[in-house]
């Protein structure tokens, strides 16, 4: 009776013991469960913040190229042209004043989501493919966007301002009596045909980043797709908020 009463109890610490054993690794399955479903939403709410920020981009990407050629590249390369040739050409267009626009066509660049992600949610993404994308976006293309963006600004601000106040207008309108004079110099010439140059160089930059963004928002539908998300649903409720 007694060895009967022993065996007995040893098996109800046993079992007491198996008990809080597998009480202990329920609760650590479920906390390790419950930290991997907020890592997992913490992931795909950043993801759908950079989505937003890249369709942004997108608009004003293509719309860059537009107002580049029309405000910029048009303007000077007529004036370039005119500059270049023998006689005056087209005296029809010229007969008005000719706008020069000092400055640059500039994207936002919508960094905000990027910066968060750069900071706090590299380790988050398990998307490889998407963090190389995301870094020649950011990283390559649009800081080199930046960077000739910056060479050209310095560019107008050492030389084309001067000649503005030279042969333009207040308003930086070039009239026929100054583009006459204009032709006689071979200084202002050589820099509009460089100004010309770097406006030039500016849209082919944005347009090459055309398909590398293209690229990156795919990536980034196809992984909130997998993730039970439709792309759509996300700009609108970015809208509605």
């Amino acid at each position: 009776m007694k060895n009967l009463l022993t065996r007995f109890s040893k098996s109800s610490k046993l079992f007491d013991f198996l008990l809080i054993f597998i009480g202990i690794t329920l609760s650590m399955q479920f906390n390790n469960w419950n930290e991997e479903r907020k890592l997992k939403q913490m992931e795909i709410e950043l993801i759908s913040d950079l989505y937003l920020d890249v369709l942004q981009d997108s608009i004003e990407l293509n719309n860059c190229v537009v107002n580049h050629q029309k405000y910029f590249i048009d303007p000077i390369s007529l004036l370039d042209t005119s500059l270049k040739a023998v006689e005056p050409i087209d005296y029809s267009r010229l007969a008005k004043p000719l706008k020069i626009t000092i400055g640059g066509n500039y994207m936002s660049m919508n960094m905000g989501a990027y910066e968060c992600f750069k900071h706090q949610g590299i380790s988050l993404m398990k998307n490889s493919q998407l963090k190389i994308k995301l870094f020649e976006y950011y990283e390559a293309g649009l800081n080199w966007i930046k960077s000739n963006q910056k060479a050209q600004d310095d560019f107008g601000d050492d030389y084309m301002i001067p000649l503005c106040v030279k042969y333009a207008d207040s308003k930086l309108l070039l009239p026929f009596d100054s583009y006459i004079k204009m032709r006689k110099d071979e200084k202002a010439k050589l820099l509009i045909s460089f100004w010309l140059g770097t406006y030039e160089k500016n849209m082919q930059l944005h347009k090459d980043l055309i398909p590398l963004l293209n690229d990156l928002k795919q990536e980034m539908e196809k992984e909130l797709i997998r993730n039970g998300l439709e792309p759509k649903n996300i700009l609108r409720q970015s809208k509605e908020s």
